[in-house]
């Protein structure tokens, strides 16, 4: 059996499949980023929510945002096999590698993900042969869950959204300007904390306030992530996945339309992709 894991900042979807790629179970648990949770805290999520549901495991398979360097890759593969009895090694791999076989599968292509974080790269139907490098979201990561909502959030504080949105915000989270800046500042994973604003950003996205701040960051996410690779990549497949990109996906076309580039495709997970490149078209288990 195996087990293929899809981990952002936010949450892990898990799918326990058989050879065949028929899915035996399904779980979710928290975001597993290396980055934010150390060995012992990774390890211990998954004793508790996974080990549970997944207790006879052949190989585990896990691509996750923050899994880009061998110290991080490490430190999450450690934590898996410290905790499931799989019969063969742990294969740990970053998020945009899983977003690219999901997508495009043995094609070459352009893949972006925009979730509570954002990335992109070339694939070439094998590997990753270019990426922007991501940065995360205090230097970058335009157009993910986690920059649209700081600054929706900084334009609540400063009074620049209409005095509508604004009262609503407060009356949606009941929290002032120090509860806010604490939870950013002093408290961990704030990443987390500011792409929870996601929802009340969707639901004002009529506004034009909020137009402007949706619009503007798919503008940076394209000038930053997307245009850097050239013509002779941009006339290739581009596709997204992650839960922005799926749920602000009229106004992500819209932009895209403005640089000329055709968005082929656009799904919110990319967990049913991996289950068919890894049960399909490249066996994962040997």
């Amino acid at each position: 059996m195996l087990l293929i894991a899809d981990s952002g900042s936010t949450k892990t979807d898990w799918r326990l499949v058989d050879d065949d790629g028929h899915t035996l179970n399904s779980v979710q648990c928290k975001g597993l980023n290396p980055y934010f949770l150390s060995k012992a805290e990774i390890a211990l999520i998954i004793q508790q929510e996974i080990l549970p549901v997944a207790p006879n495991v052949d190989k585990v398979i896990f691509y996750g945002a923050g899994c880009g360097l061998p110290a991080k890759v490490e430190q999450v593969k450690s934590a898996i096999e410290s905790v499931l009895p799989v019969k063969y090694p742990t294969e740990v791999y970053g998020d945009i590698l899983g977003a690219a076989r999901s997508l495009l599968q043995d094609q070459h292509g352009i893949t972006c993900i925009l979730g509570t974080g954002a990335n992109s790269c070339v694939y070439d139907g094998k590997q990753i042969i270019e990426n922007v490098p991501s940065l995360g979201f205090i230097l970058a990561d335009w157009g993910s869950g986690t920059v649209l909502c700081k600054d929706l959030i900084a334009q609540v504080l400063q009074k620049k959204l209409d005095p509508n949105i604004i009262a609503d915000f407060h009356s949606t989270y009941n929290m002032d300007t120090r509860q806010i800046l604490d939870k950013i500042y002093n408290r961990p994973q704030a990443n987390r904390f500011l792409a929870s604003f996601t929802p009340f950003l969707l639901k004002h996205a009529d506004s034009p306030s909020c137009q402007k701040i949706i619009k503007n960051n798919f503008r940076h996410f394209f000038e930053f992530y997307v245009l850097p690779y050239g013509n002779q990549h941009l006339a290739s497949a581009i596709t997204f996945t992650g839960s922005i990109a799926y749920h602000f996906e009229d106004f992500l076309q819209e932009v895209a339309s403005e640089y000329g580039i055709q968005i082929k495709t656009i799904v919110q997970h990319p967990m049913d992709g991996l289950v068919k490149y890894h049960c399909q078209t490249v066996p994962a288990i040997k």
